[in-house]
């Protein structure tokens, strides 16, 4: 079965981080998530099922990973793309826009802030979500949530 548990991926493999905006309730997530299921058993790349996981963290962050070994084609990235296109009009929600930067907050909750009003009310201290990382172990380890002067973010706030 191509589709398997993130626990059974190593640190290596290769992610995908989308930001869900607004986050989503318990309902929504889990129609997210049976969506995405259904996507993943049937993945495959040039007939080659690709052994893939998913999770969704904070209700914010869908992730999907992909075995180290596994490899995927333009074309069965594009069939991901497509799903979650899909998904975006059905939830009533943003996966796919690239002008949103999600921090977290004080308080502890996290939002989703255009990149013009991350440059309004952000500083170097704001912590932030660097969604373009490309490995599963970065996640695991938390470096992708940082302050925005150790990240790629900084060049929004210059």
């Amino acid at each position: 079965m191509p589709q398997t548990s993130m626990n059974n991926l190593p640190d290596d493999s290769r992610v995908w981080v989308f930001g869900v905006s607004p986050a989503l309730d318990e309902r929504k997530s889990a129609q997210m998530l049976s969506r995405i299921d259904g996507f993943l058993a049937q993945w495959a790349a040039h007939n080659v099922p690709i052994t893939s996981s998913r999770d969704l963290i904070e209700g914010s962050f869908l992730v999907i990973a992909v075995d180290h070994d596994a490899e995927t084609s333009g074309c069965s990235i594009d069939r991901m793309f497509g799903t979650l296109k899909q998904l975006e009009s059905e939830l009533g929600v943003k996966i796919l826009d690239p002008d949103r930067v999600f921090v977290r907050h004080g308080d502890g909750h996290v939002d989703a802030l255009s990149r013009a009003d991350f440059r309004a009310r952000g500083d170097m201290h704001t912590v932030v979500f660097d969604t373009i990382v490309e490995r599963l172990g970065e996640i695991r380890s938390g470096r992708w949530e940082r302050t925005a002067a150790t990240s790629w973010h900084r060049q929004l706030l210059s």
